[in-house]
């Protein structure tokens, strides 16, 4: 059966981007709709996501974070073609 979202169908990357934004799971989303933007999503503050997106990929995407989350996923795949299976922490 098919994924009913576009966050289901991405689940693995999207709670990845969750985690490296907000690593405390106390203040991360139980749910989330497709229209949900990492600034939607968790309590941190725009600065500090960048700052940890950029440590985690090893420089600054220039991601929107106004984008939904799954989007943010598939802005990320064309640069990290490999990722999350071959792009860790850095």
């Amino acid at each position: 059966m098919a994924p009913s979202t576009e966050t289901d169908a991405r689940q693995r990357e999207v709670q990845l981007l969750i985690n490296i934004a907000e690593p405390d799971p106390e203040y991360q989303p139980i749910v989330l709709t497709d229209e949900a933007s990492l600034l939607d999503a968790v309590p941190t503050p725009r600065v500090k996501i960048i700052g940890q997106l950029t440590a985690y990929f090893g420089l600054d995407l220039g991601l929107d974070l106004s984008l939904s989350i799954w989007r943010l996923v598939d802005a990320i795949k064309p640069v990290r073609p490999g990722w999350p299976e071959d792009d860790g922490p850095n």
